[in-house]
Order: structure tokens, then sequence, then C-alpha cells
């Protein structure tokens, strides 16, 4: 079986992270789990609710051009991008996460804002 966890180091500590995704009545929830290397115990938990498409996929799994406060013109942000990865783990740490307790991010867009980004292109569409 694959191992799904993949690694990434931050500040000389490393982490392991698993990116899911479900999808139901054109919604889509992307999860990020992230962990310490060595304790997997107590992760950082992500959930970023966004629309789907069934030809394009998910944005944030496929890419969707997003502008930020420091780009307002835009750049691609895809979870699979280890940047993104980095990003959302010096989030975590800005909340107090360590890996020595859990840390809940359940509204992924309000957080997205609080980094930087316009996320208005995200926001889950009306259902016809």
């Amino acid at each position: 079986m694959k191992n799904k966890l993949r690694t990434i180091t931050v500040d000389e500590v490393i982490y392991a992270y698993k990116l899911e995704m479900r999808i139901a009545d054109r919604m889509c929830i992307n999860e990020l789990r992230v962990f310490r290397k060595e304790l997997k115990v107590h992760p950082l938990n992500i959930s970023i609710l966004t629309w789907d498409d069934p030809i394009m996929g998910s944005p944030l799994n496929t890419g969707i051009v997003l502008g930020h406060a420091g780009c307002p013109k835009g750049e691609v942000y895809n979870l699979n991008y280890p940047k993104r990865i980095r990003e959302w783990i010096l989030y975590g740490q800005s909340l107090g996460w360590d890996g020595s307790q859990t840390v809940e991010v359940e509204d992924g867009l309000a957080a997205m804002r609080t980094i930087g980004y316009f996320t208005a292109a995200l926001e889950p569409k009306g259902l016809d």
C-alpha cells in the first residue's frame, strides 16, 4: 500500500502531511493534516470548502490563480505545492500550534484571507 504521508522541512523541523478531498453536490472539501514527523499525534487540521467542477475538478487541487496582498496580479495556488504547505504550517504556528496539541482550522477560506489571499474565486457557488 502506498504511503500517503509526504514530508516537508520548515525551519529545520520535519513535518509529515496528508492531503485529502471529498466531493459532494458540486462542493469540495480539501483537508490538510500536518504533524511533526516524530509525534504524529496532535495535527494541524485544515478544512477548506470550495466549489468543484466536473471537468476541471477542485480549484485547490488543480491550481487556480489567486491574488495576494503581496502580489495583486495573482499567482497559481495549488495545495500540492510545498510552498502552500509551508504557508499553512507557518499559519498554524501563528495560532500556537507546535505539534504538542491539535489545532483545528474549520474555515480555511477565512484563514486564507487572513494570510492575505483574495478568495472570492473560491467561494462555493450556489446550486442552480
